[in-house]
């Protein structure tokens, strides 16, 4: 099965944003997103210094961790993850 991008309107009214999980592993940080809301289908670990786009996607979190490239599932998280 392929991932596929909810856009706006469909977006539901529930928790969008991970203010805990600043500073936390990314794997943890990626675990407790995808416990706490199993609709999200794309929790993704991004390196800080990453050129991301700009659309808005209700099933995709992006979780910025302090690493260039590669395995980052160790590294730090450094910003709030939040739905987009």
């Amino acid at each position: 099965m392929s991932w596929a991008c909810r856009s706006l309107p469909t977006c539901p009214d529930v928790k969008s944003s991970w203010p805990e999980l600043v500073g936390k592993k990314g794997n943890e940080a990626k675990a407790v997103i995808s416990r706490e809301r199993p609709d999200i289908t794309r929790a993704i670990l991004v390196p800080q210094v990453a050129v991301i786009t700009d659309d808005y996607c209700c099933n995709r979190v992006r979780i910025l961790v302090n690493c260039n490239a590669g395995d980052c599932g160790e590294a730090t998280g450094t910003a709030v993850p939040m739905i987009g």
